[in-house]
């Protein structure tokens, strides 16, 4: 199994990389759009919130344009939910423990915690075969 992604241009690298890209922007813009309604809040109050403009705040939520870290960190800190939610790399919405109080708490919700946590992992895409992406006619179906 290649742990490296081998492109035959500069062109085709630009590509791929800029999809991943676009997928973290819209996924990113989604979950914002969907936290502030949630809590049937104004684009112009969490700007405020977290010291930008409306029009900057707005361009996020249209996957216009991304946060630098600051206002990444500002953004997941105003909506309680960790950076990894915002950008799509898990669907948990729990904030990491800052303190032993909430550590304590997240953990007596640790059997709540781990349910979602499996249902969120499909074992079949984590751990494939090598073989699997290259069956040949005599493989079974």
């Amino acid at each position: 199994m290649n742990l490296f992604l081998i492109f035959q241009s500069s062109a085709q690298h630009n590509h791929v990389m800029n999809r991943a890209d676009s997928d973290t922007q819209r996924v990113f813009a989604h979950r914002l759009r969907l936290l502030r309604n949630d809590r049937k809040l104004r684009q112009e109050d969490v700007a405020k919130a977290v010291n930008i403009s409306s029009r900057t705040y707005s361009n996020y939520e249209r996957a216009y344009r991304m946060p630098d870290l600051r206002i990444l960190a500002s953004l997941a800190d105003y909506y309680n939910v960790s950076t990894d939610f915002l950008l799509g790399r898990t669907n948990l919405i729990y904030r990491y423990p800052m303190d032993v109080k909430s550590l304590r708490k997240l953990l007596s919700e640790g059997a709540d915690l781990l349910q979602v946590a499996e249902g969120q992992i499909n074992a079949k895409d984590l751990y494939r075969k090598e073989d699997d992406g290259n069956k040949g006619k005599d493989a079974k179906p």
